[in-house]
């Protein structure tokens, strides 16, 4: 199948199998069908290193995709390479870099979840999907260097959203996902918020300095982060795990990620003693049930959508919790697809609902069942977390 290749966008033509007689041409001079008979065409967003993805991210800040369907290729970034220099510091790795890892996993199945499952929560993600998710971290002889590729994660988030969303929303999430867990720029961007409020020497700063197009860059992915809710969440968890391997460092001498050097001091200086805390809340309102999860053994979960402004989130309950008539009420509202009145306990973190229980149910007045509600077509399923 003839390919073309314009401005970093492979373009493949389906005319060949649709339309033998008609050539595969350029997107300006190929005629426009309707859908009844129309071309079949796709465009392939490849992306080699970060210059590319902000390019494209920007086209689709500015709607400039056009309204063809877009698949995302990731070739060589982006990745994460962690160098720990120092004594004993030969193709190992230490207690507090493998937390660093792993809080890296908990970051990406987060940010999957929140696109897919559109919950904070990943243990709404199934064994698949956490098997699929599964990076390898590569350690190579000579000093402690590790080698995380991401593009197998982000191919599976592209594959999992490419038919769901818009070209803009598409490239917007995928794209805006992949910067902030692997560019130099959210590093670097990370580490310069870090040290503001404490000193550091000059040669850190030259080091975390953004140049000229790193700045122009960075105002790119803050937009990207205004437009997409789930990637600023997801720039949260990353800048933990960022937080998380600065605290490693341990008698390292120096630690570079990406080619950014620090000195052990500088990682020392600029690691938060704590992490971001959750906060308590009630979320007491009039809910519309969408779906029951009946697998667990020990509660049962509920997919629950705030009619005030739509927030959806799952919310838990023990089976001896509530007595009948309130789990009836549940039923009826699930049933009947009316609102119910839910007193719902719950933690947030940076805004985000991350654990719901409901503490009890009650009828709402004619009045309130009146109230829009608006849902979105969810897929049951069958795999057992």
């Amino acid at each position: 199948m003839p390919e073309t290749t314009c401005a970093g966008i492979s373009e493949t033509c389906q005319s060949d199998t649709i339309y033998p007689n008609i050539q595969c041409l350029s997107k300006e001079r190929r005629p426009k069908m309707n859908v009844s008979g129309s071309t079949m065409t796709s465009r392939t967003l490849k992306i080699t290193d970060e210059k590319s993805a902000f390019a494209a991210l920007e086209k689709a800040l500015q709607n400039e995709l056009g309204d063809s369907t877009y698949n995302i290729e990731f070739v060589g970034w982006p990745k994460l390479v962690i160098k720990l220099e120092g004594p004993g510091y030969n193709s190992t790795i230490t207690s507090d870099v493998a937390e660093a890892l792993v809080d890296l996993q908990t970051a990406i199945n987060r940010s999957y979840a929140r696109l897919v499952h559109h919950s904070a929560d990943s243990r709404t993600l199934t064994g698949a999907e956490r098997s699929k998710l599964q990076f390898k971290a590569e350690v190579k002889k000579g000093s402690s260097l590790i080698n995380v590729d991401l593009g197998d994660y982000l191919k599976t988030l592209t594959q999992e959203l490419v038919s769901k969303m818009t070209p803009e929303s598409l490239v917007i999430s995928i794209i805006g996902v992949a910067a902030v867990a692997g560019s130099v720029v959210a590093y670097k961007s990370y580490l310069k918020a870090r040290s503001d409020d404490k000193k550091v020497d000059a040669d850190a700063s030259k080091a975390i300095a953004l140049s000229q197009e790193e700045t122009k860059r960075l105002e790119t992915l803050a937009k990207a982060l205004k437009v997409e809710p789930a990637v600023a969440a997801a720039k949260s968890d990353f800048d933990d795990t960022r937080n998380t391997l600065l605290k490693s460092v341990g008698d390292a001498k120096h630690l570079a990620v990406n080619d950014v050097t620090i000195t052990q001091e500088t990682a020392r200086v600029l690691a938060s003693s704590k992490r971001t805390p959750s906060q308590e809340a009630q979320l007491n309102g009039t809910y519309m049930i969408l779906s029951t999860d009946l697998r667990q053994q020990d509660y049962i979960k509920l997919r629950v959508q705030r009619v005030q402004d739509g927030l959806e989130f799952s919310a838990t309950f023990q089976d001896n919790s509530l007595d009948r008539a309130q789990i009836g009420l549940l039923q009826q509202a699930e049933w009947g697809r009316t609102p119910v009145y839910l007193s719902i306990n719950a933690t947030l973190l940076r805004g985000e609902v991350t654990t719901a229980g409901i503490i009890s149910v009650t009828p709402q007045p004619l009045s309130a069942k009146k109230a829009p509600r608006v849902v979105r077509k969810r897929v049951s399923r069958g795999t057992k977390q």
